[in-house]
């Protein structure tokens, strides 16, 4: 065990932990980030191969930096996305440590106990940005599924080729669902889609992207608080990253649309008859929210260009004359695709109150009920921004705020901190010299 704990230890390299290290380096906040491969390793391993981000580039920046593209409303490829990362690194000098798993957060009487890899180490404080899109929800009838179809999820799934000859069904609609479902019948796959009561956005309105208009508008954020007066907070809509995706125009593409599935036994999947209900529900929440940016116009004064009309939304719906109520999976099926949520893996989490009995964060904008520990990139923490990379700076500003204070109450001094820089950076594994 080291004899010096370490003011900070981040967990996590993707552009959430990354932006904490930025803030608390540019403080003067002596710090390391551990990450248990490469910088943005769940970006690489566990999207898919056509994956798109759903922000535009000029959204899709981190802290203190500017889009310089020639396409600010275009969707960014995860390759692009992943070298925006290292060279955030690089340029920033950030210390990061690539290859290093952290196997369990304890409390101690000087912060926390960490295991990483085979040492152990302490921190005063920690910043847990392990993500929290890392693991599929499934439901547990999948267990029902014959042997005879492969399960694949939104972690998973690669491409169209990489599943075994068959239909595929997939079940979830709404932006993996919808995305994966349209990659697959873009592959030449006949592709079932399982639906359900999802909202949707179209991709431009008004001549500008649409998240353009939520930012300004305030719509992304409306108070988490506010949101949950109107119930469960739903999940983030069916939305294409450089087009827009309805349900219809997925079924103009030949994308068989199922109501929503109901269960599995054997070999037979059992849906509702709601499908027409979900694409009405889909055009009402798109319709509602165009209908939120004109009033901010108008009320604002605002020039806009007017409305255009939408291929995806113009285009009428093929479906089955009657409605789907089974299917025979051993008739011709190859796999199931699983798009039915995600969410964070923090089994290494030990500390009590940092959990709820659900196995998920308890924070507020980063900062949970124990001192000295964050949780970043909670979807939903404060409002609909939380969670994406628009909310990364202020985020990162919240929870260095914390641990400054936080170490300043445990009598450790801007001065104390720089010299025992040194025995710290001795007390340290050696950095991995690639991290990309």
């Amino acid at each position: 065990m080291v004899s010096v704990p370490l003011d900070c230890v981040i967990i996590g390299a993707g552009w959430a932990g990354l932006s904490v290290s930025a803030e608390l380096k540019a403080r003067g906040i002596d710090h390391v980030l551990f990450e248990r491969a490469r910088i943005g390793e769940t970006w690489r391993t566990q999207r898919w191969a056509s994956f798109l981000l759903n922000t535009p580039r000029y959204q899709t920046v981190m802290p203190g930096d500017v889009d310089t593209s020639d396409d600010p409303d275009g969707a960014m490829q995860i390759s692009e996305f992943i070298e925006m990362l290292e060279r955030y690194v690089r340029r920033k000098e950030l210390p990061v440590q690539c290859g290093r798993t952290v196997h369990s957060v304890e409390p101690h009487e000087t912060g926390f106990r960490l295991e990483v890899d085979s040492e152990v180490l302490v921190a005063r404080s920690v910043v847990v940005a392990t993500g929290d899109q890392n693991v599929a929800v499934i439901p547990p009838f999948a267990s029902e599924v014959s042997a005879g179809v492969a399960q694949f999820d939104t972690t998973t799934y690669r491409d169209p080729q990489s599943l075994p000859e068959g239909a595929v069904l997939v079940v979830g609609c709404a932006q993996s669902g919808g995305q994966i479902a349209e990659d697959l019948a873009l592959g030449g796959r006949t592709v079932y889609l399982s639906t359900s009561r999802v909202a949707r956005l179209v991709k431009q309105y008004r001549g500008r992207h649409v998240l353009a208009w939520m930012v300004d508008t305030g719509i992304l954020d409306i108070p988490r608080t506010e949101l949950l007066q109107a119930g469960p907070i739903a999940t983030r809509g069916l939305v294409g990253a450089d087009h827009t995706i309805s349900l219809q125009s997925l079924s103009a593409l030949g994308v068989v649309l199922l109501g929503r599935l109901q269960g599995i036994e054997g070999e037979i999947a059992r849906f509702d008859d709601g499908v027409r209900e979900n694409i009405r529900h889909g055009d009402r929440t798109a319709s509602d929210l165009k209908a939120r940016i004109d009033a901010w116009l108008a009320a604002n004064g605002v020039k806009a260009p007017p409305a255009q009309p939408d291929p995806a939304e113009t285009v009428e719906p093929v479906l089955p004359s009657v409605p789907i109520r089974e299917l025979d999976l051993s008739q011709g099926f190859g796999a199931i695709v699983w798009c039915t949520g995600v969410r964070g893996d923090y089994h290494f989490l030990r500390v009590p109150g940092a959990l709820n009995d659900r196995g998920a964060p308890v924070e507020t904008g980063g900062v949970t009920r124990v001192p000295g520990l964050c949780i970043a990139g909670v979807p939903y923490s404060i409002s609909r921004r939380s969670g994406t990379i628009l909310a990364a700076e202020m985020d990162a500003v919240r929870m260095a705020d914390h641990i400054e204070e936080f170490l300043s109450r445990s009598n450790v001094s801007t001065g104390c901190r720089a010299s025992c820089a040194d025995h710290r950076r001795q007390a340290r594994p050696a950095s991995a010299t690639h991290c990309d």
